[in-house]
């Protein structure tokens, strides 16, 4: 599991933003199936930390809110790599067909 695009082999010699999209376009990519399913295990990895939230009263529920905020690249984005990892060959390939 990769948790940044700097590990993934696919991706090797690209900057940043070649990386980012190179990755839209696997996701664009991606058959509809998967994607409803890369969706549904967000949300199911997700809802439990905001059905905790939702049973906070207290200002503190800002500082709880910020945190779960900056944590939630953290649990999406390897989710999303794990999902597109197949397609990211050829999505290499269109992106660097597109950009002759």
């Amino acid at each position: 599991m990769y948790f940044s695009t700097k590990n993934i082999p696919e991706l090797d010699g690209l900057s940043v933003r070649q990386r980012q999209e190179v990755i839209h376009l696997a996701v664009a990519n991606l058959p509809a199936s998967k994607k409803i399913t890369l969706n549904v295990v967000k949300i199911a990895c997700l809802t439990p930390i905001f059905l905790l939230l939702a049973n906070i009263e207290s200002w503190w529920l800002l500082l709880y809110l910020l945190i779960v905020g900056l944590c939630y690249p953290m649990i999406t984005t390897p989710l999303t790599l794990m999902f597109i990892k197949p397609l990211l060959k050829e999505a290499r390939a269109e992106f660097e067909n597109n950009n002759k």
